[in-house]
């Protein structure tokens, strides 16, 4: 991956608040930002689990008409 490419990449999340950026003499670094991964983690775990219980229904659902005899 390219520089600009790389640099282009971290503006994007900078500018979502994922990640801050800073300058120590020559150096340029570039920090995660915790918090908002979290929220986002947790706002996506319900999604988790609601999918986990629909396919385990659908699961459930495909077995039993796998048993049942045709008619």
């Amino acid at each position: 991956m390219s520089q600009p490419a790389i640099s282009k990449h971290i503006k994007v999340l900078e500018q979502a608040g994922l990640v801050t950026r800073g300058t120590e003499g020559h150096r340029r670094s570039c920090r995660i930002v915790a918090k908002p991964l979290g929220e986002a983690t947790a706002f996506l775990e319900d999604y988790r689990r609601f999918w986990e219980k629909s396919f385990e229904r659908l699961d459930e659902l495909l077995g039993d008409m796998k048993r049942r005899p045709r008619r």
